[in-house]
């Protein structure tokens, strides 16, 4: 008879197979007390029933993990962007595959996706911390070691964890590798403060954006006033090219964008587009041509080597000791946006 009971000190599910083979398992944890072990005990056993009453029940050795669920779910997408996928990629690298990756699909349970999302509301979880330790130290050996962002994981990276784990374990229900999705309609973490929306104190005000300006430093200061100007975002910066400035009409085409290593078009039709440039920073722009790094791509705001401008190089060397040396108050580059002054507004601040 299938039921719940204590084996060697554990709860477990015994049932019979279709083939009438006697099985016990035992759920996978950690768990902190006797009561949410048995209560995984019979959420593992009804699953278990259920696949035997369907005759899709498959011994547990021979069932997929969660890291070869990730990577066919990964060879799947073969419209996604590449960008898009080099974000699934990160997640999953930085995030579910340290915490889920040895388990096997069928055995995860909505609680331990609810213990997944907790631990990442309370900072970095344990699983996650130690496989970065253990990419740092392979990272060492090396010749030319690898830069790691730091893992800060809050609410925005969480609920992004969440959104593509549904995806992933939807993926596994949809070829039988799974018989439902644990993480299906699972709360997420409210917004931290100003995300998705403009932070109003983030946006900076005329005297501020003159005071940034003059304390910007070559090459990093002509992308931070194109993006005030023009409400461009960093990635469409890195990618013009002088080919895309009219000098006659005072305007930029917004053609690619460069993200992760690589160039883009634009996400969107809305994304493609053609900004007005005021005449300030058409004058700044010819003055910066005559010195700007050349290289093969032409563009308007390379590296000092000529190549595409990275994006933690702009910020960690550019923006923030400019603002450290203009005396502001932290921004993030994506703030300058918000600015986006009129011509007007422009004249007033670089005639001052």
């Amino acid at each position: 008879m299938a039921t719940v009971r204590q084996y060697r000190g554990r709860y477990v599910a015994d049932f019979r197979d279709q083939n009438g083979r006697r099985r016990i398992e035992v759920p996978e944890g950690p768990f902190e007390t006797k009561a949410e072990q048995k209560r995984a005990a019979k959420e593992l056993l009804d699953r278990r029933l259920l696949e035997v009453k369907q005759h899709t029940f498959t011994p547990d050795r021979q069932r997929l993990d969660f890291g070869a669920l990730c990577d066919l779910f990964l060879a799947s997408k073969v419209k996604a962007r590449k960008t898009t996928l080099d974000g699934y990629r990160e997640l999953i690298n930085c995030y579910l595959a340290p915490y889920f990756g040895t388990r096997k699909v069928e055995t995860l349970t909505r609680f331990q996706v609810e213990q997944f999302r907790n631990e990442m509301a309370a900072g970095t979880p344990a699983a996650v911390a130690r496989a970065r330790e253990e990419q740092l130290e392979k990272q060492k050996g090396t010749d030319r070691p690898k830069r790691f962002r730091p893992l800060v994981p809050g609410p925005r990276t969480t609920n992004k964890c969440l959104t593509l784990l549904v995806g992933i374990l939807g993926y596994a229900v949809e070829h039988g590798f799974a018989t439902r999705n644990a993480a299906a309609n699972m709360d997420k973490l409210p917004k931290a403060e100003g995300e998705g929306g403009v932070i109003e104190q983030n946006v900076l005000t005329p005297p501020e954006l003159r005071r940034l300006i003059d304390a910007g430093a070559d090459p990093w200061a002509l992308p931070i006033m194109f993006a005030a100007f023009t409400g461009c975002r960093q990635a469409e910066g890195a990618g013009l090219q002088w080919g895309d400035i009219d000098w006659n009409r005072r305007t930029a085409e917004i053609r690619r964008q460069w993200r992760r290593g690589a160039f883009y078009e634009p996400k969107t039709k809305s994304s493609r587009r053609t900004v007005e440039l005021p005449d300030e920073l058409v004058s700044a722009l010819k003055r910066w041509r005559l010195r700007c790094p050349k290289g093969e791509h032409d563009l308007v705001f390379p590296s000092a080597k000529g190549q595409p401008m990275q994006s933690s190089d702009l910020l960690r060397t550019g923006l923030h000791p400019a603002l450290r040396r203009a005396g502001l108050r932290k921004v993030r580059f994506h703030d300058l946006r918000h600015y986006l002054p009129s011509l007007t507004m422009s004249r007033t601040i670089l005639a001052a």
